[in-house]
């Protein structure tokens, strides 16, 4: 793609942001119907999405690009986690804070933003490489991530483990689910039958609008005031969003060469905006939950900024 091309895709998959943001702004829907519209895509749009774009023939080359995948965004999230630390020692920043800091610098929204993105930009085989980011990320947020943010919480109960069969359960939810299905019916070439297949596609189609309506109507509910007044929230935002897709690009460059397909999927799911799960781990757990909703919505709205920027800067590589 060229990069009016790249634009041009960005470009109308953030537009599609527009809807959620008005009529949350006009009180038109309330935050009960948007968790609800968040519920059916974690359920049932994403996981349709993933298994329909696992439904191509099968190679062995984009098999074995798989493991490749895994490991380099794996090291993304642990240079992540070493850039965390050390910002935290050369800043001072309160323990509470540090760990946040830590949660959304390795954990980014590769799935509710990066596939959508991804499809827009590459198509299919890129949502195939973007599932599997996003799967590894699910591997790491349900066991390591949990323990970071429970550390930094607040709670009353003193609780410090997390029941093994809870985290069990939780690795196994539907979007992971879904990366299983799709992965076992590409290796064994089964080919969903059209009464099953077209539904399904419909379905995973309906993804992309759904995740930007709703996080349109997150946009919506920013306080400048607040979010925009927190130093801390900048320097959080220009790590995990140029930062870490830099990080991305070298650690490609080294493992699997900087211009392939598979480099630029790393990348793009790299500079996604910190995980909505942030946000929804920090309220349940007790911690700081006012600073990781502001990292949240400061990414999310600076990335219809450095996506394009970063997508555009790959084409020319």
């Amino acid at each position: 793609m060229d990069i009016t091309e790249i634009l041009t895709a960005l470009l109308k998959i953030f537009i599609l942001m527009t809807p959620g943001f008005v009529l949350k702004k006009l009180n038109i829907i309330n935050t009960l119907q948007t968790d609800g519209i968040a519920s059916i895509i974690t359920r049932v749009t994403y996981p349709c999405l993933v298994v329909t774009a696992m439904q191509m023939d099968y190679s062995k080359e984009i098999l074995a690009n798989c493991p490749y995948i895994f490991l380099v965004y794996a090291g993304v999230m642990l240079v992540a986690f070493l850039l965390s630390k050390a910002v935290c020692k050369l800043t001072a920043l309160p323990l509470a804070r540090g760990k946040l800091l830590t949660f959304m610098l390795i954990f980014g929204n590769t799935g509710f933003i990066g596939l959508p993105v991804l499809n827009g930009l590459f198509g299919a085989e890129a949502v195939f490489y973007g599932a599997i980011c996003d799967a590894t990320c699910d591997i790491f947020m349900f066991t390591f991530g949990i323990t970071i943010l429970r550390s930094a919480a607040v709670q009353s109960s003193g609780v410090s483990k997390r029941p093994a069969g809870e985290i069990v359960k939780n690795l196994f939810n539907p979007c992971t689910i879904g990366v299983i299905i799709g992965l076992i019916f590409y290796v064994t070439g089964t080919e969903l039958p059209e009464i099953l297949g077209e539904p399904v596609s419909l379905l995973g189609s309906s993804t992309t609008p759904l995740a930007m309506f709703i996080i349109g109507a997150q946009l919506a509910e920013i306080r400048p005031k607040v979010l925009f007044s927190d130093k801390h929230i900048y320097l959080g935002s220009f790590l995990k969003l140029l930062v870490m897709p830099a990080s991305a690009l070298l650690l490609s460059h080294l493992f699997i060469g900087s211009s392939s397909l598979l480099a630029a999927v790393i990348v793009i799911e790299a500079a996604m905006p910190a995980a909505a799960a942030s946000g929804i781990f920090t309220q349940q757990f007790g911690g700081d939950v006012e600073f990781a909703a502001k990292g949240v919505l400061m990414t999310t709205l600076l990335c219809i900024l450095t996506i394009p920027l970063i997508a555009v800067l790959l084409s020319l590589l």
